[in-house]
């Protein structure tokens, strides 16, 4: 099954995996599960995801599964509470799109009863979630940092220079930085997951300097 579609999430749900998934802002404020900012790489669908409202996109059919782009409500329906969850929330555009994931966010994780935590690499993101979200886990995602962003920032960000600041539950780092003197440090503080794994042998190497990895394209 296709990345962040219902039948992948049902796959790993009946191989007894946690779940994690994408999740891009919508034009009227709704959350819908994808990675890209774009449509065009898993759906049939074109353009920016931010260009179109929820219910536009949940019509969009994606590519290779017979489905069509998924809510965060309707992806939390579905697991019910039968896996842990992890969303990764793709940064916002500006601050008023952030403070809108932070509320989408917020609304539908206030209902829901099921394990569950979120992640971004966005500090300002976190910050926000933090007083909304006192009872769910948070991390900061980092590593492999964009060049598009300013130097101190990304400097920043990959060496979780925030972190005294954001105090993130977890930490999850890219799987080609490591080892990493960084993620040594935050280990003796908080968990350390890593992303993303794509085989058994890149997590055997890793075993030791992670507590979790977030994998595709075998089975752990």
């Amino acid at each position: 099954m296709p990345e962040n579609s219902l039948g992948a999430v049902e796959d790993a749900i009946a191989a007894g995996y946690a779940v994690e998934v994408d999740l891009q802002l919508t034009k009227d404020g709704g959350l819908v599960v994808i990675h890209d900012e774009t449509l065009e790489r898993t759906t049939k669908g074109t353009g920016r995801v931010a260009d179109h409202t929820l219910d536009e996109l949940r019509a969009i059919e994606l590519i290779g599964a017979d489905e069509t782009l998924s809510s965060i409500n309707d992806l939390l329906a579905l697991v019910s509470g039968r896996a842990a969850i992890f969303l990764e929330l793709k940064s916002a555009e500006n601050p008023m799109a952030r403070a809108a994931m932070a509320a989408a966010t917020t609304r539908a994780l206030a209902g829901y009863s099921g394990a569950a935590a979120a992640m971004t690499f966005d500090p300002r993101l976190l910050e926000m979630l933090r007083p909304a979200l006192p009872n769910t886990p948070l991390g900061i995602l980092a590593g492999g940092e964009h060049d598009e962003l300013p130097p101190p920032e990304r400097v920043s960000r990959n060496n979780l220079l925030h972190t005294e600041d954001t105090e993130p539950d977890f930490v999850g780092y890219d799987a080609d930085e490591l080892p990493s003197a960084v993620v040594t440090r935050q280990r003796r503080r908080r968990k350390i997951l890593t992303w993303t794994v794509r085989s058994q042998e890149q997590a055997d190497r890793l075993a030791d300097q992670v507590d979790q990895i977030i994998f595709e394209g075998f089975l752990a």
